[in-house]
């Protein structure tokens, strides 16, 4: 039972919730001050968790009375979570192009404009209001809030609009995690993927857990179950950021199997005759066998098939190709593209299909390595050759 105005109750479960509060605070402050966008995502993600879960504990011990300008100030930032939870696990790959991520978040800013009477709404119909939900007695206020009342009336289904948001969000998210396990590639972390696979799982079980919360406790008076359910996600996230130094960067495949440019090394024991050797060997497994368009193509496979070192094969390419393993095999890829989309057979291919012709698994990838190679983007090429032709 939520305590009466101007008293507090503290039990061991509202202080296991309280130490949640202050573990999200700081896996905020972490996130936020490192680099890159996977970071400012993660953060916002704990921010916002820890902010749903401060309002509960208020709630639970009263303190909610003294702050009483708070009441349901974090109900928008459920609007968030599922749009930050895909968008963190799109970032496992750093190679994938966030374009108009913004969109994602139309929901909240949409709830947060249609919340904001309730952010302004007076001291006395807060008070009124929060007392009655938690105490179940008639409503007491003098003041004239018949606009908070109708809108109050929509406020009843918008846990209705976050399950359907949460569930589709949820799918994109398994797919994205299912096709990482499919295509492993250099710069993904293994032991990533799998926690945030069980982040999604974690996220599922939540929804059922809200859900039958809500339909048997009246009122708000399960919340302590919610707010410990997410208390745990904060301290198994606390954990994993503990192991981010070491573990959390092992990259799925290894690194002379991903593709990855080895330390540079001095080839200057090697004699220029056994270099250009090598050189003609790739050379042939390129325009022979266009060996570019396997998308898991690696220095360490070239080894294998040259039957040589693998320091040695990205050496002789960073010395006689005159560029680093990934700019070479992309090379050939943008030049078998342009072949493809310029032969009456292929021509009419989209470019998603070509991106796959010629080895790549991202669109947003095979776009940038064309632009850099090529000068124009895929599109710009065809429409171009059209127009000479």
């Amino acid at each position: 039972m939520i305590p009466e105005p101007g008293n507090t109750n503290l039990n061991f479960v509202d202080f296991v919730i309280l130490l949640g509060v202050v573990q999200g605070i700081m896996l905020f402050i972490t996130s936020l001050f490192r680099k890159g966008r996977k970071e400012k995502f993660k953060a916002a993600l704990f921010f916002l968790l820890t902010c749903i879960i401060l309002e509960i504990f208020l709630n639970r011990t009263g303190y909610m009375y003294f702050t009483i300008q708070l009441v349901d100030f974090s109900e928008p930032f459920q609007f968030a979570i599922p749009p930050l939870i895909y968008l963190l696990v799109l970032s496992i790959d750093p190679q994938v192009e966030l374009k108009k991520w913004g969109w994602h978040f139309v929901p909240l800013v949409i709830y947060t404009l249609f919340f904001i009477p309730f952010y302004l709404a007076p001291t006395e119909y807060k008070a009124e209001i929060y007392y009655y939900v938690h105490h179940m007695v008639e409503w007491k206020t003098t003041g004239h809030y018949e606009l908070l009342h109708k809108l109050g009336e929509i406020r009843r289904f918008q846990m209705f609009f976050w399950y359907f948001q949460m569930i589709i969000y949820l799918v994109l998210s398994f797919q994205k995690l299912v096709y990482f396990y499919q295509n492993p590639k250099a710069g993904i972390s293994k032991l990533e993927v799998n926690w945030w696979f069980v982040f999604n799982i974690i996220i599922s079980v939540l929804i059922v857990v809200t859900l039958v919360v809500k339909m048997t406790y009246v009122r708000d008076f399960g919340d302590h179950i919610i707010a410990s359910f997410l208390t745990g996600i904060i301290y198994c996230s606390s954990l994993t950021e503990l192991l981010r130094p070491t573990a959390m960067h092992q990259p799925i495949t290894k690194p002379e199997e991903s593709g990855e440019e080895l330390p540079k090394t001095s080839t200057s024991g090697i004699k220029e005759e056994k270099k250009i050797e090598i050189q003609l060997k790739l050379q042939a497994l390129m325009e022979d066998k266009k060996l570019f368009t396997d998308s898991l193509i690696s220095v360490g496979k070239l080894a294998k098939l040259v039957g040589e070192p693998a320091y040695v094969v990205s050496q002789v390419i960073n010395e006689k190709m005159d560029a680093s393993f990934y700019d070479w095999i992309a090379q050939y890829r943008v030049e078998e593209a342009k072949r493809l989309m310029t032969d009456p057979k292929t021509s009419q291919y989209t470019v998603e299909q070509i991106a796959e012709e010629v080895g790549y698994n991202s669109k947003s990838a095979f776009n940038k390595a064309f632009k850099k190679f090529a000068g124009q983007t895929p599109s710009e090429f065809r429409t171009n050759s059209i127009s000479e032709n």
